[in-house]
């Protein structure tokens, strides 16, 4: 298969997992191809590691800690500065408001892309959250569902231009039974991508999908 318009040349072509038999096209034409999360990074957020021979996980790359990081420490430098001036006047104040707000996005950003993104064969599911319930296994939750119910990995590209030029960033999505979609990441690491769609397309034993390239 081609590699859509949109994608760079460099990556190698991802291939289709011919294990799975999908000789019913109709529910692949039916699942969406536009972006599941529009916007994203310019660069890789999160890694693939495998922990252990039956699990797959994400993890915040060195870039992705980095960006969090930055806004802590600029918003806590700003806060201790504030603090540190005797005089109350309306300029600390603000000082000190901008610091924390710096410092609390910092601590979201972190807080969200450290969140655990796993696929466990062991308990049969794979999960987005802090806390799994090895019990829970509704396909309709966005926090966890069966493995056995993702028939495709997802790969969109997106372009999104601004004023100060433009860059490409990448969903790798999984698609379910129901062609309902659930993201997993979505950074700027084209190459990442592709690899991370080839590792979880023989893990699951499921195709890889390529859309097209929409621009914003």
């Amino acid at each position: 298969m081609d590699l859509p318009k949109g994608f760079h040349k460099e990556v190698i072509e991802a291939r289709e997992n011919k294990a799975v038999d999908f000789t019913d096209t109709s529910l692949k034409k039916s699942v969406a191809i536009s972006p599941l999360k529009p916007g994203g990074s310019n660069f890789k957020t999160h890694e693939l590691i495998q922990k252990t021979p039956w699990k797959y996980t994400y993890r915040p790359s060195f870039g992705g800690i980095l960006f969090a990081g930055i806004f802590v420490i600029v918003g806590l430098i700003v806060v201790i500065i504030s603090l540190s001036v005797i005089s109350t006047t309306p300029s600390n104040w603000i000082m000190f408001m901008f610091g924390a707000v710096f410092s609390t996005t910092g601590s979201l950003i972190y807080y969200f892309s450290a969140m655990p993104r796993v696929f466990d064969k062991q308990l049969g599911l794979y999960y987005k959250t802090y806390k799994v319930d090895p019990s829970k296994r509704d396909e309709n939750s966005k926090k966890q569902f069966p493995i056995k119910s993702i028939i495709a990995i997802q790969v969109i590209g997106e372009t999104i231009s601004s004023k100060n030029g433009s860059y490409g960033s990448f969903e790798l999505n999984l698609v379910l039974e129901d062609g309902s979609r659930k993201n997993v990441v979505d950074h700027g690491n084209l190459k990442s991508i592709i690899d991370d769609a080839h590792v979880l397309s023989d893990f699951l034993n499921v195709p890889i999908w390529h859309a097209e390239t929409p621009k914003s």
